[in-house]
């Protein structure tokens, strides 16, 4: 969607959804919360992280970093909000979160004052012939932010979840659920504010449906569509950013969620972007895939209501030790990913 401008993509996101984007922050807001902060986005290069960078830089927030494992996202990124390579940025910052050593170093250098930890793998059907991968970055990858941020006195940590670390039946969303989990057993009892937010898909973000079907139509390869009676949650990048940047602002930590309106029909995703571009693809129904849901959930219990009127809050029931488990034990394989994900999942995911 990079050809859109940022007035076209408005109108394509509120005509295949079928509601306007939800505004939450002004450029005003968001410098009388956070001007005085240094941020360090982990995953920028990717589709939230680059969303958010764009929303600081355009409301004039200068203390903000950039770090990502991949340097062409990252080069992209810097390009883009500075017209500056990333080569030449004393901003960007190339690590890994799966090597402790070197988030430790970029967090030491930056000094940052909130972390927003957008890294992950989260390609539903690519994690569910890779697990391991998936634990790999988003379980032991969030512990080793998260632990480094509350070693290091970093005022504020935000990890992006997803809906799908509802009731979770992928391994991405059982390997986000425990990230959730891990997030708030490390901070507990620290004094210092933690959250997840959750997201639904982020519309014709990188690997997205959208994205997809986008390509099958334009080039008249059949549409692939799981099952007539699919729903997904949507919300554009700049709900995405703005999201994030709410849930920061407030004092309270736990697990914050989004009001997307209604669930819509996939079938009527891919009709609406058909009838959008006046084409009229060949549909073709292949069947729900390992670890999807027919229809997606945002929480798993009771939700608290916050100052916006359209965020929730939820907050899990964590037991201690599952950090322990993470530190003691990496699977050699897939198997054995699978393994360690469904026990420490059955172990310490308690339903309120």
């Amino acid at each position: 969607m990079k050809s859109l401008s940022s007035f076209e993509y408005e109108i394509f996101f509120s005509h295949i959804v079928g509601r306007p984007e939800t505004q939450l922050l002004s450029d005003v807001d968001l410098i009388d919360i956070f001007s005085q902060d240094r941020i360090l986005i982990i995953g920028a290069g990717g589709s939230i992280g680059s969303a958010l960078a764009r929303r600081l830089v355009s409301a004039k927030i200068s203390n903000v970093f950039f770090l990502d494992r991949d340097e062409s996202a990252l080069h992209g990124l810097a390009l883009d909000i500075s017209d500056i390579a990333a080569s030449h940025s004393d901003k960007c910052f190339i690590a890994d979160i799966r090597d402790r050593q070197s988030i430790e170093d970029v967090v030491k250098q930056v000094k940052p004052t909130i972390v927003i930890h957008a890294a992950a793998l989260k390609h539903l059907v690519i994690l569910e012939r890779f697990p391991r991968e998936g634990y790999l970055t988003n379980i032991v990858g969030t512990l080793n932010v998260a632990q480094i941020c509350v070693e290091h006195n970093v005022k504020q940590f935000v990890n992006i979840s997803t809906d799908k670390a509802a009731n979770p039946t992928s391994v991405l969303g059982k390997t986000k659920k425990l990230a959730e989990l891990i997030t708030e057993e490390v901070f507990a009892d620290t004094g210092m504010k933690q959250c997840s937010v959750r997201f639904g898909n982020v519309f014709a973000s990188r690997g997205s449906v959208i994205e997809t079907f986008l390509h099958q139509i334009k080039n008249s390869i059949p549409v692939t569509v799981s099952d007539e009676n699919v729903a997904r949650f949507f919300m554009s990048h700049n709900e995405a950013a703005n999201l994030v940047l709410a849930a920061a602002s407030l004092k309270e930590s736990g697990t914050y969620i989004q009001n997307m309106g209604k669930e819509v029909l996939i079938m009527d995703v891919v009709n609406r972007i058909a009838d959008y571009l006046d084409l009229a693809p060949e549909i073709k129904i292949v069947g729900l895939k390992k670890g999807e849901k027919m229809h997606e959930e945002l929480y798993e219990g009771p939700v608290l209501a916050t100052k916006f009127e359209s965020i929730s809050r939820s907050i899990h029931n964590v037991e201690n030790g599952l950090v322990k488990e993470v530190r003691e034990f990496t699977p050699s394989n897939n198997s054995e990913a699978i393994e360690q994900i469904e026990k420490l999942t059955l172990k310490f995911f308690k339903k309120p």
